[in-house]
């Protein structure tokens, strides 16, 4: 069975810094303008911003 939300978390570990900034600001721009078109992959969006932010913040970076 596969699970989305735990092999994201997964993979971003592996991934360096610069990858994990560029997804986390990615993401966050894509959720944002998905808000003001009712896109329903907004929440996803949200869900690699903040899984970004987490492993980033893990691993002792400040998030912008």
């Amino acid at each position: 069975m596969h699970n989305w939300h735990s092999e994201t978390m997964a993979r971003f570990k592996l991934l360096d810094k610069d990858a994990l900034e560029y997804i986390r600001d990615d993401a966050r721009q894509a959720a944002i303008a998905g808000e003001t078109i009712d896109n329903p992959k907004t929440g996803q969006y949200w869900d690699e911003y903040h899984y970004a932010c987490m492993e980033l913040k893990g691993r002792g970076i400040n998030n912008d």
